[in-house]
């Protein structure tokens, strides 16, 4: 009995599934019904494949010139969504730009905002497609499409992805509108009617709760409209439902933010301010922008039974949103970062990669470099603190001679081998993870080049911090300690430390002008640190021979040095290959993460 209650929930999806094939297989209508929205859906996906081939590129090249306002953000999200045809898709994608810090969260909100207004184009095409008979045109758009999609050109199968997107999309509403007519006995939304505000209160919460399962406001606007031409549901009813599939459409965003950073999670939360704002003013207002929709009708000549009304109305309301929220994007932002604040994980948790940025590879590369910029930061800190000065301290424009006398890192406790699990360790293994799947989205070499000298770097900047953990027991002992002659060598070597540090930090700001006298700089600190190595042995064989330190601290001395000057070079191969001051000759294998 165990067994088989084992087996039932190890394989419950499977029969689920199981079970609804057979159950739309058994009724007829309710398998005509369902299977439209499916096809509908599968149309939606290949559009939207089919785009991605044409706008990969262009999007993101465009994306930070086109959204510098929150006009120019709404514009752009329009002309996008309207292209794509899915809102969920643009909104999942404003996320990702968001988390990987290729645009700002205002302009975030912005893209957000005008995908919710691109997204009523779909609604003048199902409608459309509605009220004409296009089961004739949806099986050649189909074919035509396959043939393309036989094609080696990537354009070609673009193309043939759209054709036949256009083609399931029409197909789709086509079998929506055959599942209606065969089950308007057993389904019949008119028998549930309602009157005044109950109503339109019970159809906005229909069409939220149908967009949020199917999770594609076109699947349920396709549904709305069938059930209307076929009477179900009568011009008010289908309004308020309508206008509840913007409610509904929050939860695709609000599920991709779970992945991603805390500004993702406020790009969500802002849309879901959007939508349920707007809606929550057009149903107390609904009868006065009744009337608006029905006077913008009759101006361009659409009859009062005319399905296109529906539309109209789509557009309405996603436009007047828009207009009521552009001038508070500067400030919904705001308020969105005081009210939602980290909870301690920006350090240990990525913030920039993500697996939807994969198939945008100028994106995903740039989210690639910001993220071994994070983990730079935090190696920056653990091995500030390591050598006993703040982050402040290192960024002063204070002489480092003058701060080692500065040892208040060395009083507090801290263990770096901890802070190298949770800040190090976990970040790069998730940039290795990320580069490595980038890396099959890629051909071109100069790209593979790019994605594989920031593996290195990441690399090299955990090693740098795991050999920093060895020196920080004799760093602080010694720090701290009586014996002037090992304190003076051990200052050193927080002094040489915190010069590179500081060099690098400049780094991050100097002009390109400035890089290659960078790059000239970082050869004379290798070089410097080389020699160092070489001079060590003497150093210490000094010190013993003057009796200043015993044998055994001059054998830790050594092994000590070495563990520095190690964490040295080992930052400045970071920092050249971060910043693009050296690049990969050739590609080679990366090994696999640290433990």
């Amino acid at each position: 009995m165990l067994r088989f209650y084992t087996i039932i929930r190890h394989y419950s999806l499977t029969i689920a599934i199981l079970g609804v094939i057979y159950g739309l297989a058994v009724n007829e209508q309710l398998g005509k019904l369902c299977a439209g929205v499916a096809i509908l859906l599968f149309g939606m996906l290949f559009l939207s494949d089919g785009f991605k081939v044409f706008s990969g590129s262009v999007l993101e090249k465009t994306l930070t010139n086109s959204t510098k306002t929150s006009l120019r953000s709404i514009i752009f999200g329009t002309i996008v969504t309207t292209l794509m045809q899915s809102s969920s898709l643009v909104s999942v994608l404003s996320i990702s730009f968001v988390s990987a810090g290729l645009i700002s969260l205002v302009q975030g909100i912005g893209v957000i905002f005008g995908a919710n207004l691109g997204n009523t184009t779909g609604s003048w095409l199902i409608a459309g497609a509605s009220s004409i008979n296009i089961s004739s045109l949806a099986l050649p758009l189909i074919v035509g499409g396959l043939l393309f999609n036989f094609q080696k050109s990537s354009s070609y199968k673009g193309v043939g992805k759209i054709l036949a997107g256009l083609g399931f999309f029409f197909l789709g509403v086509f079998y929506i509108k055959l599942g209606f007519e065969g089950f308007k006995d057993v389904m019949d939304f008119s028998q549930y009617k309602l009157e005044g505000y109950r109503a339109i209160v019970g159809f906005i919460f229909i069409g939220a709760l149908i967009t949020a399962v199917i999770q594609s406001s076109h699947a349920t606007l396709a549904i709305i409209i069938t059930a209307y031409t076929q009477s179900q549901i009568g011009y008010t009813d289908a309004l308020a439902a309508t206008l509840g599939t913007s409610a509904g459409g929050v939860v695709t965003a609000l599920v991709a933010s779970f992945s991603t950073n805390i500004n993702g999670k406020r790009l969500a939360v802002a849309n879901c301010i959007f939508n349920f704002v707007m809606v929550l003013i057009v149903a107390v207002f609904f009868s006065y922008f009744v009337q608006i929709n029905n006077a913008i009708s009759d101006i361009i000549g659409l009859g009062a039974d005319s399905i296109l009304r529906l539309a109209v109305w789509h557009t309405l309301f996603n436009f007047f949103g828009v207009v009521l929220f552009i001038m508070f994007i500067p400030r919904i932002a705001e308020f969105l970062t005081t009210l939602i604040k980290g909870h301690g994980t920006q350090d240990t948790a990525p913030l920039f990669i993500s697996d939807a940025l994969l198939p945008y590879k100028d994106t995903a590369i740039h989210a690639l470099e910001n993220e071994v910029k994070h983990l730079y930061d935090n190696a920056f800190a653990i091995i500030a603190h390591t050598t006993g000065f703040s982050r402040t301290d290192i960024r002063s424009d204070i002489p480092i001679k003058e701060l080692l006398a500065k040892r208040e890192w060395f009083r507090r406790e801290f263990d770096v081998s901890e802070f190298y699990n949770t800040q190090i360790k976990s970040l790069f293994n998730a940039i290795m993870d990320f580069s490595t799947k980038l890396q099959t989205f890629v051909q071109d070499p100069e790209y593979i080049k790019r994605i594989v000298a920031l593996q290195i770097a990441s690399r090299k900047i955990a090693e740098a911090t795991k050999n920093i953990s060895f020196l920080q027991k004799n760093m602080r002992k010694n720090a701290l300690g009586s014996n002037v002659a090992l304190q003076e060598v051990y200052d050193e070597i927080r002094l040489d430390l915190a010069n590179l540090l500081r060099f690098i930090d400049y780094i991050k700001h100097a002009p390109k002008e400035k890089l290659s006298d960078v790059k000239i700089t970082l050869k004379q600190q290798k070089k410097f640190f080389k020699r160092q190595d070489k001079e060590a042995f003497v150093v210490v064989q000094s010190l013993i021979y003057q009796k200043s330190i015993s044998t055994a601290e001059g054998t830790s001395l050594l092994n000590d040095l070495a563990f520095s000057h190690s964490v040295a070079k080992e930052l400045i191969v970071a920092a050249n290959y971060i910043y693009g001051l050296s690049t990969i000759r050739t590609i080679k294998k990366m090994q696999p993460p640290l433990h």
